[in-house]
């Protein structure tokens, strides 16, 4: 299957109240502006069969994004816990705040949020944070540096069990790479009450100018009802631009990778593909928004 990154990729999350979040995302974190939108889905299958839906959709700029893969190869940081508890899957969305003043604001923003750090080196670098308000994403607020290549200004983190095997699997039959490859020791870094020591092996492959992309489901029966009814919100899916949607679906169906769901609305597919590395994908060749 063959990507279109020029149009950058868009990050899912589902959300209950689309207004709440936004005003969270936009005055804690800095994210924004976000623009609202409304769609009646007529032209939609779930599972082979029609689901109508009608769902609300608000859009933020990420800047350039990239996919990180996370693999622990020493100690027990929150990633080693994250895999025992959920599997391989989307673990954090970064926010490169880019120099120091941006990261101290933001981490004193939320400070008096009640929001505190529970990972990470929060006095240095970066720090993991999360809470209720969140709509189940898990932030790393960061300041820009320049590790294993990185050329994105903020990278959705994936924790996976095998950097290699979910490499190729995402290279040969999702289009994406090349990755850059690194290993880093952690020293000395904060967890919950805790030091540890920890070591990482990090992958980055580059994902374009991309997207942060909330979908709240007024009506119908939808992928994002299942997860919000089952795990609660959270992060859902990758989208990936292709330059033609059913000509990629056709090159994945024969790599046995079947569309779970599909909007003609929205020209999207969300697919099954989530026995290697966790992920949730779609892909879309429908214009960015």
């Amino acid at each position: 299957m063959k990507l279109d990154l020029r149009r950058g990729c868009s990050i899912a999350v589902a959300v209950r109240s689309l207004d709440r979040v936004v005003e969270t995302y936009t005055e804690a974190l800095g994210l924004g502006p976000f623009t609202r939108e409304e769609h009646t889905l007529e032209r939609t299958m779930l599972a082979g069969r029609p689901s109508p839906a009608r769902v609300r959709i608000a859009t933020a700029p990420l800047g350039p994004c990239e996919m990180e893969l996370i693999e622990v190869t020493g100690g027990r940081p929150p990633h080693a816990e994250f895999l025992e508890t959920h599997g391989e899957g989307m673990n954090h969305l970064n926010l490169d705040k880019r120099t120091h003043e941006g990261y101290l604001d933001t981490l004193s923003t939320l400070y008096h949020r009640g929001i505190e750090p529970f990972w990470g080196y929060p006095f240095g670098s970066f720090s993991y944070v999360e809470s209720p308000d969140f709509a189940g994403v898990t932030f790393e607020v960061m300041v820009g540096s320049g590790h294993a290549g990185k050329l994105g200004h903020n990278h959705l983190g994936l924790v996976v069990a095998d950097t290699d095997r979910t490499i190729d699997f995402y290279s040969k039959t999702m289009g994406l790479g090349p990755f850059r490859t690194g290993e880093y020791p952690m020293t000395r870094a904060y967890y919950r009450d805790d030091r540890i020591e920890a070591r990482f092996k990090a992958s980055f492959c580059d994902l374009g100018e991309s997207r942060l992309r909330l979908f709240e489901v007024l009506e119908g029966e939808t992928p994002f009802g299942e997860q919000l009814s089952r795990h609660g919100e959270g992060m859902h899916h990758l989208c990936l631009p292709v330059e033609r949607l059913d000509d990629a679906l056709a090159d994945l169906e024969a790599a046995g990778i079947a569309a779970r769901w599909r909007s003609e609305e929205l020209r999207v597919a969300q697919l099954d593909a989530v026995s290697v590395g966790g992920m949730r994908f779609a892909i879309s060749d429908a214009p960015a928004p």
